[in-house]
């Protein structure tokens, strides 16, 4: 008689930089692990509730508030076999547990994941510790963001072959296609490199509304355009980009980061929604124009207006194909989803 045995595999991730982002990663992280085989136990230092996201664990998971760095050094009493750190923690009170774990907790594999750009010089009281001890150099592996600054990490400790890139993915299970038709109004959320003023001119000139989500109130916004701040709302943002005609993201011309925008563009894309943005190498992976979303070459609010009557003479039928394009397109480029499985077979 043939036996097979099991060998429980236990992980660790380390989710204390709270943002809807991380809660995303970590909830691919869980559809990610194997049905059997699987420990994992979740630390997280989360306040806010983001179970409009997903909620429920599968047998072998806990979800586990940090208490401190006594009760990180109690789930040491056994070994992991993997140990994931997403991030740097928002929260100065995490900092001496996270800097153990990068450099004193014992584990079969340790890897850093970073889920947004490294936090620059005096914005993040943790990652400016990092910096100091160079505690990312006692990890075997880590990942950032592929538009990131590399020398930015090299002085946390984490460089050379070690130093690994990713891009920048969305959670398509999240925000997949919602039944129902799209609205009179165009959508566009975030801050960094926008114009909307430039915006909310060109959709006037469209006819179409405005709903903007976003950390300030722009100026100028026509009459009847509607906005809501960003971070109060998070848990209606699914639906205000799949009740939309079109998401419109406006950033500068001479804005230098290519990939900026990327975070609502993607979303909207695996939503099956029409992008009018920027036009950018970067971009230019993600999305053929006319084929699966649109850009424009020079921000103006003719430039807008031309964007949307594009996307509002597709017929039907083109927007259904141009709809499961954009999607198409993230999943294979883009899915959360895929990156998790990929990351857990390299390193589990």
């Amino acid at each position: 008689m043939i036996q097979f045995s099991c060998i429980m595999k236990r992980t660790l991730l380390v989710n204390l930089g709270e943002s809807p982002e991380n809660y995303h990663f970590e909830r691919a992280l869980l559809r990610a692990l194997p049905a059997r085989g699987s420990a994992l136990d979740i630390v997280h230092d989360f306040d806010h509730d983001y179970s409009f996201i997903g909620r429920g664990l599968p047998p072998g998971a806990r979800r586990l508030k940090y208490s401190g760095l006594a009760g990180l050094k109690k789930l040491f009493g056994k070994p992991y076999d993997l140990v994931l750190v997403l991030d740097f923690p928002k929260r100065e009170r995490c900092a001496p547990g996270f800097i153990w774990l990068l450099r004193g907790a014992q584990a079969g594999k340790k890897v850093f994941i970073a889920n947004h750009l490294i936090p620059m010089p005096g914005d993040n009281f943790t990652a400016d510790l990092a910096r100091k001890v160079k505690a990312l150099s006692a990890v075997d592996a880590g990942y950032m963001l592929e538009f990131d600054d590399a020398r930015l990490w090299a002085v946390t400790g984490l460089a050379g072959r070690r130093l690994l890139k990713r891009g920048y993915a969305t959670d398509c299970t999240y925000y997949s296609p919602v039944k129902g038709g799209s609205g009179d109004y165009v959508f566009s959320a975030g801050s960094t490199g926008r114009d909307f003023k430039a915006l909310a001119a060109g959709v006037k000139r469209s006819g179409l509304g405005l709903k903007i989500f976003s950390g300030s109130r722009p100026p100028a916004l026509p009459k009847g355009a509607a906005f809501l701040p960003l971070s109060e709302n998070l848990h209606n943002l699914k639906a205000a980009v799949a009740g939309a005609r079109a998401v419109v993201i406006p950033v500068k011309d001479g804005h230098v980061n290519e990939a900026a925008g990327n975070s609502i563009a993607f979303l909207a894309m695996a939503l099956g929604r029409p992008v009018l943005t920027r036009r950018t190498r970067y971009m230019s992976r993600f999305i053929k124009d006319g084929a699966s979303g649109f850009f424009y070459d020079r921000l103006s609010p003719a430039a807008i207006e031309t964007g949307l009557r594009r996307i509002s003479s597709l017929s039907p039928a083109k927007l259904k194909k141009l709809s499961a394009a954009a999607r198409a397109a993230i999943l294979r480029h883009a899915s959360l989803d895929s990156f998790c499985s990929a990351l857990l077979r390299r390193f589990r």
